[in-house]
């Protein structure tokens, strides 16, 4: 069975690449995703999410910061168009970085 994040080829590609970034980078970008979010509409309720963190069993590698635990919860919420134009848009600021 995939993951949520593998059911897209771009999803994965930004998941992939902040499991491999350096800890302060996987935090911006984790920051970037969620600033996407919001310009895309989507309008979490945080308490929601808290309620996640605490009846959950921490075993992931992005569940270890919240900042990042939150930025995937609120990408795997978000609709298939919202997720596509915030990882378009977390790609080409990944990309720009790099070429920085």
């Amino acid at each position: 069975m995939k993951r949520w994040y593998e059911l897209s080829p771009d999803v994965c590609i930004v998941i992939s690449k902040i499991e491999l970034a350096h800890g302060n980078d996987r935090v911006r970008y984790a920051k970037q995703i969620m600033l996407e979010l919001r310009n895309n509409g989507y309008n979490p309720q945080p308490q929601d999410y808290i309620n996640r963190i605490k009846n959950y069993s921490m075993k992931r590698w992005y569940d270890t910061n919240r900042t990042v635990f939150l930025a995937f919860e609120y990408l795997k919420d978000a609709e298939k168009s919202v997720q596509d134009n915030v990882v378009a848009n977390v790609l080409s600021f990944m990309n720009k970085e790099a070429v920085a």
